[in-house]
């Protein structure tokens, strides 16, 4: 099924299913849509910014080019799931699980992991600027190439995480540790 440049702009509905769909330009500004679930989707140039999605399921998805400013996935389950070139910003991913979950090239400025379990997520070229990872599950969490300025993290969340050695120096210092770069004499 293919919908293209449909506006479902504040909408609400639960349970709600699509399934072997292709979504190009469609709206779904605002909407409530609690146990959303998506399998086998590609979703285009769509805006779901402001959705509250609380206990969503991804299933073999993908995101190219959406806007998902502000985005409630409250406890969702997002399995082989893949977002490319989105903007996320304020997302609220809290208490989510996920397996095979990408993002590359995406903004999630202050985007909310709270509690989520990131095991094996890769975040790839993506802008994660003062994210909330507090409490978050994050081994093998691979976070190389991303922006992590004023990422909030404690020393038990980042065990486990995959960042690369420019990194280590900022999320030593977001731990509170001071770096100096001479050695006292």
């Amino acid at each position: 099924m293919e919908l293209t440049g449909c506006n479902l702009t504040d909408q609400t509905a639960s349970k709600v299913l699509f399934e072997e769909v292709s979504m190009r330009r469609t709206t779904l500004t605002g909407s409530r849509l609690p146990r959303f679930r998506l399998l086998d989707a590609r979703l285009e140039g769509c805006d779901l910014s402001g959705a509250f999605l609380e206990e969503a399921r991804f299933r073999r998805v993908e995101f190219f080019g959406c806007r998902l400013l502000g985005v409630q996935l409250l406890s969702a389950q997002m399995d082989d799931v893949f977002f490319r070139d989105c903007n996320l910003e304020g997302g609220v991913f809290a208490s989510s699980t996920s397996r095979s979950l990408r993002f590359k090239n995406c903004t999630l400025k202050k985007a909310t992991f709270e509690g989520a379990n990131l095991a094996g997520a890769i975040f790839q070229q993506c802008d994660l600027t003062d994210a909330d990872f507090r409490n978050a599950k994050l081994q093998d969490a691979d976070l190389r190439g991303s922006t992590i300025n004023g990422l909030q993290i404690t020393a038990k969340d980042v065990k486990g995480a995959i960042i690369s050695p420019a990194q280590a120096v900022q999320v030593v210092s977001l731990l509170g540790v001071i770096v100096v770069d001479d050695e006292l004499e």
